[in-house]
């Protein structure tokens, strides 16, 4: 709370702690959908997974406002299991969702899917930091198709 409260004072001249957490909760909120819009899109720098060669994004949609920063992805040539290991490789954590786990099967069941790699970064990541996930899943991708 008193961190979102400090954020939300750089956005207001207000010295209401609620008026603060709205604000500095608003800023998040748009920080996050710039970053969800790096990862799907891309920008100068990096090329987003929806133009990926070789890369799923699942359950997508075109109203950023309407969707939270967790993504759902897979390879054309690569398993969830195998790609999760190469990311870790490079120094990136996601997480494998599989229908064979008890956790994931409902769910995943629910949209037809078999699986995703879950990625998921926070307000505290950076456009580099989406930059840099995305050359990864490129390099990923790339390489799979090369072997």
């Amino acid at each position: 709370v008193d961190y979102v409260c400090w954020l939300g004072g750089h956005f207001t001249d207000s010295s209401d702690r609620r008026a603060l957490f709205a604000a500095g909760m608003k800023h998040i909120e748009l920080h996050e959908r710039a970053l969800l819009s790096t990862l799907l899109d891309g920008n100068a720098n990096a090329t987003g997974l929806r133009r990926l060669v070789g890369v799923s994004v699942f359950l997508d949609h075109d109203d950023l406002t309407r969707r939270d920063l967790i993504l759902g992805i897979g390879f054309d040539r690569v398993d969830f299991t195998q790609a999760v290991v190469e990311y870790a490789r490079r120094g990136v954590t996601v997480y494998e969702r599989v229908a064979t786990s008890i956790y994931s099967k409902r769910m995943l069941e629910s949209f037809g899917l078999t699986g995703a790699v879950r990625v998921s970064p926070i307000h505290c990541h950076s456009v580099a930091d989406m930059e840099r996930f995305l050359h990864i899943t490129r390099e990923i991708a790339t390489e799979s198709i090369i072997h």
